[in-house]
C-alpha cells in the first residue's frame, strides 16, 4: 500500500511494483457505491512463466527437429548415396575393361542386392572373357601349326626335284650335299615343337640352301650380313628361306646375267628389319603393288603360299606391325623387307 500510495490512484489503474527486488503486476479499480480500491496483484515471473515455457519447448522442437535432419541426411547418404558412388565406380572401371572389379555390399537392402547382382555379372563376364581369350590362343596356335605345315612339304617337293636333277646329270656332289641338307632341315623341322627359334639357326639353314644352289649355278654368290643382337632373337621357323628361294628362283634362274643374293639386317628403334634382296630380273611397281595385295588378303590357288605364309605367321605372333613388304633393290632385281618388334618390346608391350 505504501508503494501504491506514492502516486495518486486513478479509477483504473496498472502498474508495475517491485518489492523485493521481485517485480509485481498490480491492478486497482475504484469502486462508485463505497469508494474503496479493488486491488489485484500478482508476482511478474507467474505471468511469463507459460511464455518461458512455450519458447522452450519451441526451440526445443527445433533442436530435435534440426538433428532429425541431420540423422536423416546421413542415413540417406550411407544408405544411397554412398553404394549408387560405388556402383558408378565399379561401372566406370567395367567400362575401362577392369574386369577385377568388386563391390562390397554393407547390409541387406535393395542397393546390396544390386551390388551382388553386380559382382555376379562381372565375374561372369570376366568367366567368358577368359574363356574367348584361351579359344583365341587355341586357334591362333592351331592356325599357326597349320601354316607351318604347309611350308614344310613346299621345301621337300624343291629338295626332291633338284636331287632328281642332279642324279640325272651325275653330279653326285650335288646329290650327297642336297641329301646332307635335306637331313639338316628334317632334323631342324622335327625340332619345331617351339614356336620360335632363334634367327642364327634359321641363317644357318638358309647358308646351307644357298650352298647348294650354288653347287648348282656357278654364277650364285651370297652375302649375310646380320648384328649379334638381331641373331639372338627369336623368330617364328621358316621366315626367311622362303624369301631367299624366291629370290633364286623368280629372281635368279629368270635372268641368265643375274646371281646376287644379299640378306641384311639391323634393329630400328624397337623394330628388327630383315632385308633379301637379289639382281634378278624384278618386278613392275603394278605387280608389286598386285602381290602386296593378294599376301595381305586370303591365299588363293593363283599363287604361292610362301610368302603368304610368312607375312601371316609374323602377323600372327607380332599383330599387325609386322609383316612383309616388297620394293625395288638397288641391285635391280626386288627387295623383300621383314620387320616385326624386337624381343623386349614385344614381351613388355604383351605384359602391358
Amino acid at each position: 500500500m505504501e508503494e501504491l500510495s506514492v502516486h495518486k490512484l486513478q479509477d483504473v489503474d496498472n502498474r508495475t511494483v517491485v518489492i523485493g527486488d521481485e517485480p509485481y503486476m498490480v491492478n486497482t479499480v475504484k469502486s462508485s457505491t463505497t469508494g474503496w480500491y479493488l486491488v489485484d496483484y500478482m508476482p511478474l515471473s507467474d505471468i511469463l512463466k507459460p511464455i518461458h515455457q512455450s519458447n522452450m519447448l519451441f526451440y526445443s522442437s527445433m533442436i530435435c527437429l534440426l538433428l532429425m535432419s541431420f540423422g536423416v541426411a546421413y542415413l540417406f547418404y550411407v544408405q544411397v548415396q554412398v553404394p549408387v558412388k560405388q556402383l558408378i565406380r565399379g561401372f566406370q572401371r567395367l567400362k575401362q575393361e577392369d574386369y577385377s572389379v568388386r563391390i562390397k555390399p554393407k547390409g541387406r537392402n535393395e542397393f546390396s542386392f544390386l551390388s551382388e547382382r553386380f559382382n555376379l555379372m562381372v565375374e561372369q563376364i570376366q568367366q567368358l572373357f577368359e574363356h574367348v581369350y584361351l579359344e583365341q590362343i587355341h586357334v591362333r596356335e592351331a592356325r599357326l601349326k597349320q601354316l607351318q605345315s604347309q611350308i614344310n612339304p613346299h621345301f621337300f617337293y624343291n629338295c626332291f626335284s633338284f636331287i632328281t636333277s642332279m642324279a640325272k646329270l651325275k653330279r653326285m656332289d650335288a646329290v650327297v650335299a642336297m641329301s646332307h641338307n635335306l637331313s639338316r632341315y628334317y632334323r631342324y623341322t622335327t625340332r619345331q615343337e617351339r614356336d620360335v627359334v632363334p634367327l642364327t639357326e634359321e641363317i644357318e639353314f638358309v647358308s646351307c640352301y644357298l650352298e647348294i644352289q650354288r653347287m648348282r649355278m656357278d654364277r650364285i654368290h651370297y652375302k649375310i650380313d646380320l648384328p649379334d643382337e638381331m641373331l639372338r632373337q627369336e623368330v617364328p621357323p621358316l621366315i626367311v628361306q622362303p624369301l631367299v628361294e624366291n629370290a633364286v628362283i623368280h629372281g635368279i634362274e629368270a635372268d641368265a646375267e643375274a646371281g646376287e643374293i644379299r640378306v641384311s639386317g639391323e634393329k630400328q628403334g624397337g623394330v628388327m628389319v630383315l632385308v633379301v634382296e637379289d639382281d634378278g630380273q624384278g618386278m613392275t611397281q603394278e605387280a608389286r603393288e598386285a602381290l602386296l595385295s593378294k599376301l595381305r588378303g586370303t591365299m588363293d590357288q593363283e599363287m604361292g603360299c610362301g610368302l603368304w605364309n610368312v607375312n601371316q605367321r609374323l602377323q600372327l605372333r607380332y599383330g599387325e606391325q609386322a609383316g612383309l613388304d616388297i620394293t625395288e633393290s638397288e641391285l635391280g632385281g626386288l627387295r623383300v623387307t621383314l620387320s616385326w618388334p624386337a624381343e623386349q618390346e614385344f614381351l613388355l608391350e604383351n605384359e602391358g
